[in-house]
């Protein structure tokens, strides 16, 4: 093959030479051109307003749009469609937005949208708790100040200690000017609270529950009164002792020789009456019975667990709990009216001065 096209050229003169190469060059141009014509682009940028066309080898839509004379170089480009060597391209010119967050406050470039985008483009997700100015659904034209607070509601929980007291109990079991102190333990609770946050910053805590985990144990403190020592053991109980009242506490209580409590908190000497059966409960809606008595509850609260007795041991109520209240405490507010089973009991005892040992 070779020896024939060298036969070829080696056959050709002159004119001849000329022809072919010039056919060869024909051959040529025409196809540089086709292929220039086939790789060449024609880009439209439409703004809304104006379109501008440019026909270009150039592949970069970007590169090509930067080429025209736009009424801003600020904008967002909305679509690119490209079909065979024409590629149309949609444009929307920016414009900025300043989100205010407490005391930061940024700026962002958008071509529209609502206000809610925009404070997705900025990173924010607003919830039902948030406020938000102008609201989520403002359609957003021109450059515009939105203001954000961030509103967070965090629950938890956390321990705190409950605090352990220290009471005060009398005793004669040990002697007059001695003390002795039991301490006591602090328990512990679980509170459980709801935290606000605004914009990042704790500014309210509440307390929706507390439970007790572990119950706080009081220490005593014991105050000896016993003027002799020898005779400060008890010597019975409240269970050896006929009384009035026919309540009984968790424990006999221990009485001293002289028949007084041997621990108590307090004591005092008090004006006493006695009342019966009136058909009604008392105020704490217990049906009466003796050892259920009538006091001041500003001065005795309800519930407070008591000895009674007079001075000389002649009269003895015995174990008593505060459940009533009377007329009484207008002239007298210190005294106490305590419930007998009968009228004639009533009125064997009239008035009389009791000793109270206050039991808890």
């Amino acid at each position: 093959m070779v020896e024939k096209i060298k036969y070829f050229f080696a056959t050709l003169r002159g004119g001849r030479i000329r022809a072919v190469c010039a056919v060869l060059l024909a051959t040529a141009t025409t196809a540089v051109g086709t292929l220039l014509i086939d790789s060449i682009n024609t880009v439209s940028v439409s703004d809304g307003e104006n379109t501008f066309i440019a026909h270009t080898l150039n592949t970069s839509v970007s590169s090509v749009i930067s080429n025209f004379k736009l009424k801003s170089d600020s904008y967002d480009i909305v679509s690119i469609n490209t079909e065979n060597k024409r590629t149309s391209v949609k444009i929307a010119y920016t414009f900025p937005i300043y989100i205010t967050m407490g005391d930061k406050t940024e700026e962002l470039l958008l071509s529209g949208g609502t206000v809610a985008q925009a404070l997705k483009k900025a990173g924010y997700t607003p919830d039902e708790h948030d406020m938000v100015e102008p609201a989520l659904d403002t359609e957003i034209t021109e450059t515009v100040y939105i203001d954000y607070v961030n509103i967070d509601y965090v629950s938890g929980t956390y321990t705190e200690a409950i605090p352990c007291s220290l009471k005060t109990v009398y005793s004669e079991q040990f002697a007059e000017g001695t003390s002795k102190v039991v301490p006591g333990t602090d328990g512990t609770k679980l509170i459980t609270c709801s935290s606000k946050y605004v914009n990042g910053d704790l500014v309210e805590q509440t307390v929706v529950k507390e439970e007790t985990v572990t119950a706080a144990v009081d220490g005593t403190k014991i105050i000896g009164t016993a003027k002799n020592v020898k005779n400060a053991a008890a010597v019975k109980t409240s269970a050896d002792v006929k009384c009035v009242s026919t309540i009984s506490p968790a424990s006999a209580i221990p009485l001293d020789s002289n028949g007084n409590p041997i621990s108590y908190k307090s004591k005092k000497t008090v004006r006493a009456t006695a009342y019966t059966y009136t058909g009604n409960n008392c105020s704490t809606g217990v049906a009466p019975r003796p050892g259920y008595i009538a006091v001041n509850p500003d001065v005795i609260p309800y519930g407070t667990k008591m000895y009674i007795k007079t001075a000389d041991g002649s009269f003895i109520y015995g174990y008593a709990v505060a459940a009533d209240t009377g007329g009484f405490i207008k002239n007298y507010p210190t005294g106490v009216d305590l419930f007998m089973s009968t009228k004639s009991a009533c009125t064997s005892f009239g008035v009389r001065n009791v000793e109270i040992y206050i039991l808890e």
